[in-house]
């Protein structure tokens, strides 16, 4: 991994452990005074999010793809930025006036909720990060998500006190989203010139393109935004339920972020040497971000089932503690969803196997959706962890199958994979004793990451795994500052 990778993934890192932390920072204290006001937050904004994604359609995907593959020509980029988020505007001011109309002819209770939420399309109406990611300017990105969200954190705390506050709750978090957004464009006039592009323009060079990635993100949003939509119609208690699964599919993903993150560094890096012809080179940084992917995934699935019994009781309101229970099985979905980040997000997407890509998630989401139907009426928010398991489950072992067709060749075998495995069951078994022993509690918590990460590390370094070392090795030269590659 060159300086520049390591740098945006360094970044990347520093960001998603801040959003590890605002949960955390935060989750105790917003269960106990919004309790099931909660799930209110969270059904409100799937529907929005249904309006988002059409509006949005496949632009955060399609913009960094094209950025960078042309972010070495400035006039070209320019342009392309111009085009592109003009589309964008566009097409989210109509979702706005849509959305509005929506709602002030619905029959929805808290209906202030939801034209608060209206803040969220606005939001993503000026989103440009897709552009930095593009060009491989993940400092920005991550300084700026770190200022606004630290602003909503403070702005909770204070004003946030009963659960009649739920419109402030959302109101701070859809606000600072869009004050985020809006910082975005101050370091924009260092890297393009602005120039004018027409509505045809950027509709005649962009929209065919957009529209190709706009069915995968489609799809996926079925099982990212439709699980939780569907909680809160199947469900009897839908408040409750909803509030139930936003907490507990929020703590799994927030540490899947760690993993993912490899995959927003390295898709406009491959973009950009797929579109110089370098082959040999996308098997090389795809070997590295696979096993990176693998050596991380485990230890974070199994140490995250593990911790949540001891967490959750002491974490969150006593209301809340069945999610203890759902944690631990919607974490397969950490491994799962970091392999087919690997081979979706990084190989299939930025090389252009937009349809093979399309077909993993379509199928994935047709999974979901019928698991979602028939589980969720009777098992709630559970229904929904399993549903989402086996949609993400289908998704990857069809996107294995497509890269072993292809015959991609990867330096990988099956026997890293185990030896991980088996590291990580005896991770867990390590960490569940000592909360078995110690009960929940702050200090377990704490006493339990360090146990994991020993013990994880540990067995490595014994057996002397190769690629365990050479990350070693590799941390110590740039510390030292040694590594020039």
């Amino acid at each position: 991994m060159d300086k520049k990778l390591f740098t945006n993934y360094f970044y990347n890192i520093l960001y998603q452990v801040f959003t590890i932390l605002v949960p955390l920072i935060t989750v105790s204290y917003t269960t106990r005074v919004l309790g099931d006001a909660l799930g209110v937050n969270a059904f409100s904004g799937s529907v929005v999010q249904w309006f988002v994604i059409f509006g949005i359609m496949g632009i955060n995907n399609y913009g960094i793809k094209t950025v960078g593959a042309v972010r070495d020509d400035k006039n070209i980029l320019s342009k392309t930025f111009a085009g592109i988020f003009l589309m964008q505007l566009i097409n989210m001011l109509l979702v706005m006036v849509i959305y509005i109309i929506f709602i002030s002819i619905s029959t929805f209770e808290y209906k202030i909720i939801y034209f608060i939420q209206a803040l969220t399309i606005m939001a993503t109406m000026f989103d440009i990060s897709w552009f930095y990611l593009g060009i491989e300017d993940f400092k920005i990105n991550a300084i700026r998500n770190i200022i606004v969200r630290t602003i909503g954190i403070i702005l909770i705390f204070l004003v946030v006190k009963k659960q009649e506050d739920l419109w402030l709750f959302v109101l701070i978090n859809a606000g600072v989203a869009v004050l985020g957004q809006m910082i975005m464009f101050v370091q924009l006039p260092r890297h393009i010139d602005f120039v004018k592009v027409s509505i045809k323009e950027a509709y005649h060079e962009h929209f065919k393109e957009n529209m190709i990635l706009f069915v995968p993100q489609l799809a996926t949003s079925v099982y990212n935004i439709m699980d939780q939509t569907l909680v809160g119609i199947f469900a009897s208690d839908w408040e409750a339920q909803s509030a139930y699964y936003q907490q507990a599919i929020r703590f799994v993903r927030m540490f899947l972020y760690l993993i993912t993150s490899i995959g927003s560094v390295i898709m406009p890096r491959i973009s950009n040497v797929f579109h110089k012809g370098n082959n040999e080179q996308i098997k090389a940084y795809l070997s590295i971000t696979l096993k990176l992917a693998i050596y991380l995934s485990i230890p974070i699935m199994f140490g995250t089932a593990a911790i949540a019994p001891s967490l959750v009781p002491w974490l969150m309101d006593e209301s809340f503690h069945s999610v203890s229970y759902l944690i631990p099985i919607a974490c397969p979905i950490i491994i799962l969803v970091s392999l087919s980040n690997v081979f979706g997000i990084q190989y299939l997407l930025p090389t252009g196997k937009t349809k093979a890509y399309s077909t993993t998630v379509v199928i994935g989401a047709v999974v979901n959706l019928i698991s979602n139907a028939i589980l969720i009426p009777k098992l709630g928010a559970l229904g929904a962890c399993i549903s989402i398991v086996l949609a993400e489950g289908s998704v990857t072992l069809l996107q294995i199958i497509i890269v072993k067709k292809i015959k991609l060749d990867l330096d990988f075998n099956i026997k890293t994979f185990i030896i991980y495995l088996l590291d990580g069951i005896i991770m867990c078994a390590v960490v569940l004793l000592i909360g078995k022993v110690l009960g929940p509690g702050l200090k377990t918590n704490v006493i339990q990451i360090l146990a994991g990460v020993i013990v994880y590390l540990g067995l490595l370094t014994i057996i002397k795994d190769d690629f365990h070392l050479d990350i070693i090795n590799k941390g110590i030269k740039l510390i030292k500052g040694n590594d020039n590659k």
